[in-house]
């Protein structure tokens, strides 16, 4: 039997220009390379970046992440969040030929699509799927009925329980539910944003990651102690899958 296709999800890495400074007392690049040291060990067959690589958009902290990135033997699939500048993240990821973003990518037994909830005019951070993204998912997802589909985005279409958190979710997450629920291929849903381990399945799996940087909790500071992690999907050929939550040994120190 093949073996299945193995993802890795990184997201809000919040990367700097600088790569020695500090965001709330965390260095987003050092807690950022020693996750990425563990993925490489887990031999991924493709990096999953679902937004706010850069915590400022910056031209520099983007070309930094792709020279990080770009030595490793596998794709790269990508797409914004509210902190990035999409116009230049596209720019500097065009230069990095085995990365695609913002697109429908064939992974053979699998389909992977990948869809901007940024809304620009946000106050909040809040997200927003326009009906051209809704409809490039509905076209997408009419064309492969067949082909068990991973759907990412950033902003969390479902609430996950801590009330500031929630109040930054996608704001139209019915009519993107509404659609999902009408594809029998649309197996799970993977975000970033909440920068939180959270999963539930209700015949459709949603699945949020931990940050690679700062983590959120409950408590009114926002901010926990708890370490920085990814998210692995194994995507089996029969349309199933596995996944976890790994996270590393460094904490980041927050002030």
């Amino acid at each position: 039997m093949s073996p299945p296709i193995l993802l890795a999800q990184l997201t809000d890495t919040h990367l700097l220009a600088q790569t020695t400074a500090q965001l709330r007392g965390c260095n987003p690049w050092q807690t950022f390379n020693t996750v990425l040291q563990t993925v490489a060990q887990c031999q991924p067959d493709g990096l999953l970046l679902t937004g706010d690589l850069a915590e400022q958009g910056e031209l520099d902290a983007y070309e930094q992440l792709v020279e990080v990135i770009s030595p490793l033997p596998m794709s790269t699939y990508w797409l914004p969040g509210n902190h990035d500048h999409l116009a230049t993240l596209q720019q500097v990821f065009q230069q990095l030929p085995t990365s695609q973003g913002l697109t429908s990518i064939d992974l053979g037994p699998w389909q992977l699509i990948l869809l901007n909830s940024v809304l620009p005019q946000a106050k909040f951070g809040e997200g927003y799927l326009s009906d051209q993204q809704l409809q490039t998912l509905r076209t997408q997802l009419s064309q492969h009925p067949d082909k068990p589909t991973l759907v990412a985005l950033h902003h969390h279409p479902i609430p996950i329980g801590i009330d500031w958190v929630d109040q930054m979710q996608v704001q139209n997450a019915d009519d993107f539910l509404n659609l999902i629920n009408q594809f029998s291929n649309v197996k799970l849903v993977v975000f970033g944003h909440i920068h939180h381990e959270f999963q539930q399945h209700n015949g459709i799996g949603f699945y949020g990651s931990p940050s690679t940087c700062l983590q959120v909790t409950s408590v009114e500071s926002g901010l926990t102690e708890e370490r920085p992690g990814f998210r692995l999907f194994w995507l089996y050929l029969d349309g199933t899958y596995k996944t976890e939550v790994r996270r590393v040994k460094i904490k980041p120190s927050l002030s």
